[in-house]
C-alpha cells in the first residue's frame, strides 16, 4: 500500500547524507579470490560476489553496482563474454568494469579488455593497496553520481511544489474576484425580489416560482461563500468554542444525512482547551468532512473523528495569544485517495466523485478556512486503508464566551431621513437605493466617489452616506474619510463583497454589511443615534 500526504514538504528520496553504501560486484570462480578481496574491499563497500558470469548477471537484475571486478578466465562464461552481455543491457552499459588476470599478460589480451568495455585491466596476484585506491574512485564517482540525481530530484518537487503553490494563489486571486463581482449580481437579485414580494400581491403559482427563485439565488450567495473559503477572503469571527458543544452540535446537523449504515465515533480530549475560530464555519468546516467520509464509504462503516492537544506544527508560527494547538481528525474506512491525486483534492472544482454529486468546492473550503483561522490543514491516505484528514487550530485556555445579542429594532425604531448611495453597479445602486425608499427615506444615487462629493458639496442633503467599497478611483474607505473630514457630522457605512484587503485594518468604528445585504441590519445601521 503506498501512503499519500497531502501539503507536507517531502522529497520522496534519500538526503544526500542519508544515501546507502556503494555497492561493488566481485565475480571469480575461485572462492579464495572471492574472500580475499572481499575484505580488501569493504570498507569502501558493500561487497556483493559471484562465483560465474551467469550468476553475476542475475545480481545485476537485482540491483545497482558502482563497479564491477570480473576475472578474465571462468568455466561456462568467461569475463569477456560477460563484459559483453553487460554492455549490450541498457541498464548496465554504464557500470565500469575492471579485469582481473592471474595470465595472458599480453598486449593483444589488454586491448580485447579494454573493447569490451574495460575501465582497467588489474593483474593478479592484486596488491590490495593499490586496487582499493582504483575501485575507490568509481565508488566515488557513483556516490557523488548519486547524490546529484538526489539533489536534482528534490530540487523537481520543491519546483513542483512551487508551482502547485503558486498556482493555488493565482486560482485564489481569480476566485476571490469572481466571486466579488458574482456578489454583487447576487445581491441586486436578491435586493429586486425582496422589492417584488413587498410591493406585489402573487398569487399561489406565482409564489412557488418567487420561492424557487429566491431558493436559487440563496444557493448562489452560499456558493460564493464557498468560494470566499478558498480565496481566504471569507470575514471571520472568531470565538472560544468548547469542543464537547462542537461535537453535540455538528452530531445534530449530520445524524439526519448519515443514513443508518454508519456511525460516528467522537473521542474528546480537549484537556480543557478550547478552538480559536469561526464558530459558524468550523461547524460547517466539519459537517462537509463528515459528508465526504460517508461518501467514501458506501458500504457503511465507522467514521472515527477525534479532538486532542497537539504540539505546535512545525509549518506554523506560534500567533500572538496562542500558545496551545487543538487537531481535530476525521477518519473514515473509505478506499483512500490515490496518490497522485491527493495534491489536487483542495484544488477549487476539482472533484473524484461522479457527475452531479459534488461541486469540487468542499475540500477547498475547508483547508482555506483552516489556513485563514492560523491553522494547518493535512490530508493522509492510504489507498485501500482510508483517509484521515486533519485541522489543527490555536487553542485558548479561555472560557466559551456568550455572544451579544444584536439590537433590534421594530416598526417603531426611527430610521435617518436621508441616504447617499454609492456604488459603481448599477443594479446593485438601484436596488438598494429602492429598498431604502419603500422604508420611507430620501435616496439620492452617486455612481463613483468623485460623483458622490460633487453632490454633496452642491449641497446635497444626506443624513448618512452608504457606499461601495470597491470602486473605480477613489474606493469607499477613501470616499467616508475624505466626508468625515469635510462633514463630520455625517454617519457613513461601507457595502462589500470582499471583506479582505485594505478593508480589514480601518477604523473599527466604521461600519461595514456585506453584501447581498441583510434589510434587517442595514435598519439597525441607518437607526437614529
Amino acid at each position: 500500500m503506498k501512503k499519500a500526504v497531502s501539503n507536507q514538504k517531502r522529497t520522496g528520496k534519500a538526503t544526500p547524507e542519508e544515501m546507502p553504501r556503494a555497492r561493488i560486484l566481485l565475480v571469480d570462480d575461485d572462492e579464495r579470490n572471492l574472500l580475499a578481496l572481499s575484505e580488501v574491499l569493504k570498507p569502501i563497500a558493500d561487497v556483493v560476489t559471484a562465483p560465474s558470469g551467469r550468476l553475476a548477471l542475475r545480481e545485476l537484475l537485482r540491483d545497482d553496482f558502482a563497479v564491477i571486478l570480473l576475472d578474465v578466465f571462468m568455466p561456462e562464461m568467461d569475463g569477456y563474454e560477460t563484459a559483453s552481455l553487460i554492455r549490450k543491457r541498457p541498464q548496465t552499459s554504464r557500470i565500469p568494469i575492471i579485469f582481473l588476470s592471474a595470465v595472458n599478460k599480453e598486449t593483444e589480451h589488454l586491448m580485447r579488455g579494454y573493447a569490451m568495455g574495460a575501465v582497467d585491466y588489474v593483474f593478479k596476484p592484486v596488491d590490495p593497496i593499490v586496487l582499493k585506491s582504483k575501485v575507490a574512485v568509481f565508488v566515488d564517482l557513483f556516490q557523488l553520481r548519486q547524490q546529484v540525481a538526489v539533489r536534482a530530484q528534490v530540487e523537481r518537487e520543491l519546483e513542483q511544489q512551487l508551482v502547485q503553490s503558486r498556482k493555488t494563489e493565482a486560482l485564489g486571486q481569480l476566485t476571490g474576484g469572481v466571486a466579488h463581482d458574482f456578489n454583487n449580481l447576487l445581491a441586486a437579485v436578491l435586493g429586486g425580489l425582496r422589492l417584488i414580494e413587498g410591493r406585489v400581491e402573487l398569487g399561489v403559482r406565482e409564489q412557488r416560482i418567487f420561492e424557487h427563485m429566491r431558493h436559487a439565488a440563496e444557493n448562489g450567495v452560499e456558493l460564493v461563500r464557498r468560494l470566499m473559503a478558498f480565496a481566504r477572503k471569507q470575514e471571520l469571527s472568531p470565538v472560544a468554542i468548547e469542543p464537547e458543544k462542537l461535537c453535540d452540535t455538528v452530531s445534530g446537523l449530520v445524524d439526519h444525512a448519515l443514513g443508518e449504515a454508519l456511525s460516528v465515533d467522537w473521542d474528546v480530549k480537549p484537556q480543557g482547551l478550547h478552538l480559536f475560530a469561526d464558530e459558524a464555519q468550523l461547524e460547517l468546516a466539519l459537517v462537509n468532512l463528515l459528508i465526504n467520509a460517508r461518501d467514501a464509504m458506501t458500504d457503511g462503516g465507522k467514521i472515527s473523528v477525534g479532538i486532542e492537544e497537539v504540539a505546535q506544527p512545525d509549518d506554523l508560527s506560534t500567533p500572538e495569544g496562542a500558545p496551545h494547538w487543538l487537531r481535530i481528525s476525521v477518519c473514515d474506512q473509505g478506499p483512500g485517495i490515490p496518490p497522485e491525486l491527493i495534491e489536487r483534492v483542495t484544488e477549487p472544482f476539482f472533484t473524484t466523485k461522479g457527475p452531479g454529486k459534488g461541486t469540487g468546492l468542499g475540500l477547498s473550503m475547508v483547508a482555506g478556512f483552516v489556513e485563514q483561522s492560523g491553522g494547518l490543514f493535512r490530508i493522509v491516505s492510504e489507498t485501500g486503508s482510508g483517509t484521515q484528514v486533519h485541522m489543527t487550530f490555536p487553542a485558548t485556555k479561555g472560557a466559551t464566551s456568550d455572544e451579544v445579542a444584536p439590537v433590534q429594532t421594530d416598526e417603531r425604531t426611527s430610521l435617518v431621513g436621508s441616504v447617499l448611495v454609492v456604488d459603481d453597479d448599477d443594479g446593485v445602486r438601484m436596488v438598494v437605493s429602492e429598498q431604502l425608499r419603500d422604508l420611507g427615506l430620501d435616496v439620492s444615487e452617486a455612481e463613483n466617489a468623485e460623483r458622490a462629493l460633487a453632490l454633496l458639496q452642491n449641497g446635497e442633503a444626506a443624513e448618512f452616506l452608504l457606499t461601495d467599497f470597491s470602486m473605480p478611483g477613489m474606493d469607499g474607505l477613501s470616499l467616508l474619510m475624505a466626508v468625515r473630514g469635510r462633514w463630520p457630522k455625517m454617519r457613513g457605512a461601507i457595502m462589500t463583497g470582499n471583506p479582505k484587503g485594505k478593508l480589514a485594518t480601518c477604523d473599527p468604528q466604521i461600519p461595514v454589511i456585506h453584501k447581498p445585504i441583510d434589510m434587517g441590519e442595514l435598519k439597525r445601521l441607518l437607526a437614529v443615534a
